[in-house]
């Protein structure tokens, strides 16, 4: 929002729009230019450099449909613009690559994270799609690549958890207490192994006692299902925030396989989709062996 004179500073500034500016949207606004009132203005700054690994980065569609398009975002990639990273997010990459500059992620997955992200094609239905979201209407499910715990079976087994994100703590805490919020996932082992071979680049659980999980939150909070995981005892093979906070320290082995919800405004049905070979073979997508 400008005000005053337009900034000389070597900056593009296009009007942006709204209805009460007196310039069409786009319009360039030539630096020094006296403005009449606030005036709500789009500015292009200079993008820092950006790994060259995640500009370049797969990110296979899934779905396509009128109001939506479902990726298979990878590890490492954010799913929107932060402070750090502009371009090299699924979001902006995907607006570049289908040439819609109007794309929105209507949700979010945690940067390490990998999986299913729905990006919104439609302005006018962008609503309909982040309203499920917001009102927990939509189903998740991922897979994880963990410890084995005995105790988990092949029979859907639903955990309620309180958990607390204090600010500045990259971890979230299970604790009791007003602020807690109370957290539910069912949880349940799709294959386990005596050991496993190799784990992509990371041979650290080699020869471990290993079992892919199939996790759905029923409740959406920061690092539930990482923060469930690691308080069974079972941190999530990759994970460089629990049990201990080494930022880096591997590649997270969560997924995002199958999201169920309405795709279409017009319609209204629910629609599945899913990643076929990690349901048909629990093992495949982590590079391991099972032995």
């Amino acid at each position: 929002m400008l005000s005053g004179r337009v900034p000389d500073d070597g900056r593009t500034y296009l009007a942006a729009a709204a209805g009460d500016s007196p310039y069409e949207p786009g319009t360039l606004l030539a630096p020094g230019l006296v403005l009449s009132g606030r005036t709500p203005t789009w500015v292009y700054p200079d993008f820092p450099e950006e790994p060259a690994e995640l500009l370049a980065a797969d990110i296979p569609v899934l779905y396509s449909g009128p109001d939506a398009v479902v990726v298979d975002k990878p590890h490492g990639l954010p799913s929107t613009p932060n402070g750090k990273l502009l371009r090299a997010t699924a979001q902006s990459l995907m607006r570049v690559r289908l040439q819609e500059p109007e794309l929105v992620a209507a949700h979010r997955l945690d940067r390490d994270t990998r999986g299913l992200l729905v990006l919104a094609r439609n302005p006018a239905t962008r609503g309909f799609l982040q309203t499920q979201f917001q009102r927990r209407e939509v189903s998740k499910t991922y897979q994880a690549l963990a410890a084995d715990i005995p105790e988990i079976g092949p029979q859907w087994r639903e955990v309620q958890l309180p958990m607390l994100k204090i600010k500045d703590d990259p971890q979230v805490k299970v604790v009791d207490g007003e602020q807690a919020r109370l957290t539910v996932t069912r949880i349940r082992k799709l294959a386990s192994s005596a050991c496993v071979e190799a784990i992509s680049a990371d041979a650290t659980h080699a020869g471990t006692p290993t079992a892919v999980y199939e996790l759905q939150p029923r409740t959406g909070y920061t690092h539930q299902l990482r923060v469930l995981m690691n308080h069974l005892g079972a941190p999530i093979y990759g994970d460089d925030t629990y049990p201990e906070y080494r930022p880096g320290a591997g590649a997270l082995r969560l997924r995002a396989v199958a999201i169920e919800l309405a795709l279409e405004a017009s319609i209204r049905n629910r629609q599945r989709i899913e990643i076929e070979r990690c349901l048909e073979d629990p093992w495949s997508q982590w590079g391991a062996e099972p032995g």
